[in-house]
C-alpha cells in the first residue's frame, strides 16, 4: 500500500485523482490479487476496481481502491493502457460488476393477479430464468436502446440494444418493458 492516501472509506475523494493509462501497469500478483504500479515506481497491492459508470460507459472511468478501500484514483482513458493491463482491467471489472447481458428472449410468462413475470432468457453467460415483480420498479431505461432489467432478487440483467435482438425476444420486450 502506498503512503500518504487519503481516508475516504472506499467512496471518491473531493480532489479526484485522475490516472493517465500510460502511467499505469496492471498485473496479477503470485496469490493472484489486482496489483497496480504507476511510472513513478508506487505499487498498491490488493487492488480493486470500481466502474464509474457500469451500464452507460462500460468501457471507460474505473475507479482504483487500495486494500483498505481508500482511493487511488481514477482512470478515465483505458485505451491508453499496455493491452496485458486493458485486458485484465476488463475481466476484473466484469468480476466486479456482474450483469449478465440478455441476447435473446425465449419467454415472459405474467402470473394472473401477482404483478410478477417470469422471463427466462438467454445471456453472454448461458440461459437463465427469473422473475420481475413490478415493471416501474425493475426495469430502466438507461439512454438509445439499452435496458436494465432487476430481478426479484436483485441482480441486474442488461440488453445493450433493443433493436439487436431477434424479432421473437423483440415483440416479447416490446410487450413486457
Amino acid at each position: 500500500m502506498a503512503e500518504g492516501a487519503p481516508d475516504n472509506g472506499g467512496r471518491p475523494s473531493a480532489e479526484l485523482r485522475i490516472l493517465d493509462g500510460s502511467e499505469v501497469t496492471l498485473r496479477l500478483d503470485a496469490q493472484r490479487r489486482l496489483e497496480l504500479t504507476l511510472s513513478d515506481g508506487t505499487v498498491y497491492q490488493d487492488v480493486r476496481i470500481a466502474p464509474a459508470f457500469p451500464i452507460t460507459r462500460p468501457n471507460r472511468f474505473f475507479y482504483f481502491f487500495d486494500s483498505e478501500g481508500k482511493e487511488i484514483g481514477l482512470l478515465a482513458d483505458p485505451r491508453r493502457l499496455d493491452r496485458e493491463s486493458r485486458d485484465l482491467l476488463f475481466a476484473q471489472a466484469d468480476e466486479a460488476y456482474f450483469m449478465p447481458r440478455i441476447t435473446r428472449i425465449i419467454r415472459v410468462e405474467e402470473q394472473m393477479g401477482t404483478g410478477i413475470a417470469r422471463w427466462e432468457v438467454e445471456t453472454d453467460r448461458g440461459w437463465n430464468a427469473f422473475d420481475v415483480v413490478s415493471r416501474a420498479e425493475s426495469v430502466w431505461f438507461v439512454g438509445g436502446n439499452r435496458v436494465v432489467i432487476r430481478d426479484a432478487d436483485g441482480n441486474r440483467y442488461l440488453i445493450p440494444d433493443l433493436n439487436a435482438l431477434d424479432r421473437r425476444s423483440r415483440r416479447l420486450a416490446d410487450l413486457h418493458l
